[in-house]
């Protein structure tokens, strides 16, 4: 289970989805949303806004360079995402833009901009500071941060 403030509203239907803005949870069980905090372990699956896609591919300045380096993105993020269902992780979408506050069960705060992010996978384990994950080995990163 995982607390994922947002929205004043409470989600109590398993295999409902709450959206807020750019911000869509499936709920596995109740969920409670209100100001974007996340305080039970997770992963952030962030994917590119409209706006970060036309900067890196005008950046990149060759269309072919960037649908191949968008394609293997996609292809990693597909096979995190396997993964992530595989163990049965709390997944939250998230377009990067903004930022997402992360509450450890010992009080502290994390602040993690997503602007920064074209494609990634933020681990929160609910203990320490959040992670980004290396989507070309996600089971390894997992493995590592959410078992501690």
């Amino acid at each position: 289970m995982f607390i994922l403030n947002a929205c004043h509203k409470a989600a109590s239907n398993p295999g409902t989805t709450v959206r807020h803005g750019s911000l869509v949870a499936k709920v596995n069980k109740t969920v409670i949303a209100d100001n974007n905090i996340i305080i039970k372990p997770c992963a952030i699956i962030v994917k590119p806004n409209s706006r970060l896609i036309s900067k890196v591919k005008k950046e990149m300045n060759d269309d072919e360079a960037f649908y191949i380096a968008t394609d293997d993105y996609m292809f990693y993020m597909a096979q995190a995402e396997l993964y992530l269902d595989s163990v049965k992780a709390n997944k939250i979408r998230r377009l990067s833009e903004g930022s997402v506050k992360f509450n450890t069960i010992s009080g502290r705060t994390f602040v993690m901009k997503l602007d920064t992010l074209f494609f990634g996978v933020l681990l929160f384990n609910g203990k320490d500071k959040p992670i980004t994950a290396d989507i070309t080995d996600l089971q390894a990163d997992y493995q590592k941060y959410m078992k501690n």
